[in-house]
């Protein structure tokens, strides 16, 4: 039996299971499709702590979602960067901004669990977990989707197709869409750590031959550390015994935060860029990672995917046909801007932050001094770490102000 939806979000991470939410807001009729099993089988197994944006802020609030997290958030009130082995660093402050805070930090086990209770909760959405996406034939007016489950076969179709179903996305495949790629040969080890001297709602990144380190305070002497490493040093690294990695840690970092501690479980990330050449095709879109994968500098990814959300959101508003092919030009035409500054500003910072001549590190050393000693190019930086930089939306700025 055939199933009609108005859309199909291909994809129940963090950016497809927003937009779902966002959509179904809308009244229309969403499937959600995902080869994971609901994350309350799942929770545990993701250490990242994610630092939403203001931006991101915004749409959380604006969905309704914000509240629920709030009990699991931790203020970034500063940002300190500096370079190993250089002098020069910056630090960027909320207040300078008159802001009460430049991001927050989320376990991102906690806002995937209360996404997927808001998909549970929400009218019009239709989850299929532990589904495999198998074809898609787009047609004049609608998409036909064949989907495998564990026992099953299910026939849906769907006015638009969103896919939010990461780096290796099945429906850009389908769509034939190519995708540029270049590996930055780092790969990110994630883990939760205790700091001797905390540095209340404090952030670090600290660059280094291997690629940045960061530090995002979780409360107390708990901290999310991102290790880049080279690809080729991972492996020992996953390995290392607690101590010996913590050693290494602690080489790169200094003692400003005084002795690392009680490591918790590595998780590995390979590093990539991985951009789509097209963001649309006949009633698709693509948004998150499946646009654009990116390196975590900066924690820029998740933010340009949410900025995603709540333009395609803003794109929909009053329109019957979530797939016509004018509106997701506009969306296209709109991301089109962002999504470049964003690629090219954490490209940038990786190939930068990469090179290992003296006189590049002695440069690097400058350019944090200037952020330091110039105002303006510090408030613009911390302007592009909040989001604050990309088009705004008008659907998002009425239902923040609504809230």
């Amino acid at each position: 039996m055939l199933r009609e939806f108005d859309c199909a979000v291909v994809g129940a991470g963090l950016a497809g299971a927003t937009a779902a939410i966002g959509l179904a807001g809308f009244g229309l009729r969403v499937a959600v499709i995902d080869g994971r099993s609901p994350v309350s089988a799942a929770l545990g197994g993701d250490v990242r702590g994610l630092a939403l944006a203001s931006s991101s802020q915004q749409l959380l609030t604006a969905l309704g979602l914000w509240s629920a997290l709030r009990d699991h958030l931790t203020p970034i009130r500063q940002v300190h960067i500096s370079t190993q082995g250089h002098y020069g660093s910056t630090t960027l402050r909320a207040a300078t901004m008159g802001v009460p805070a430049l991001g927050y930090v989320c376990p991102a086990d906690q806002l995937l669990m209360t996404l997927d209770a808001a998909l549970a909760a929400t009218s019009g959405i239709t989850p299929f977990y532990a589904t495999t996406l198998q074809t898609l034939v787009p047609a004049a007016d609608r998409v036909a989707v064949r989907l495998t489950g564990a026992q099953s076969e299910t026939l849906i179709s769907a006015r638009l197709i969103v896919a939010a179903d990461g780096s290796h996305s099945a429906v850009r495949r389908h769509y034939g869409i190519a995708a540029q790629q270049s590996d930055y040969g780092q790969t990110a080890i994630v883990a939760n750590l205790s700091v001797e001297h905390p540095q209340l709602h404090t952030a670090s990144e600290r660059f280094t031959s291997a690629g940045p380190c960061a530090l995002l305070p979780l409360g107390g002497a708990r901290h999310v550390l991102v290790r880049t490493a080279r690809s080729a040093d991972a492996e020992s690294l996953l390995t290392a015994s607690p101590a010996a990695f913590l050693a290494d840690v602690q080489t790169r970092f200094g003692w400003r935060y005084g002795r690392f501690s009680e490591l918790g479980p590595r998780r590995a990330h390979p590093l990539i860029l991985n951009r789509a050449q097209q963001l649309v095709a006949p009633r698709a879109v693509l948004i998150g990672n499946a646009a654009n994968t990116i390196h975590p500098n900066a924690a820029q990814g998740l933010n340009l995917a949410l900025r995603d959300v709540a333009t395609l959101l803003d794109c929909l508003v009053g329109g019957d046909d979530p797939g016509l092919s004018a509106t997701l030009a506009d969306y296209a035409a709109r991301r089109a801007q962002d999504q470049q500054h964003t690629v090219n500003f954490s490209h940038g910072l990786a190939r930068l932050f990469a090179l290992e001549a003296p006189l590049v590190g002695m440069g690097r050393g400058l350019a944090l001094a200037a952020c330091e000693l110039l105002p303006p190019l510090r408030s613009a930086l911390m302007a592009r770490l909040m989001g604050w930089r990309a088009p705004p939306n008008e659907w998002l700025r009425g239902t923040h102000e609504a809230h």
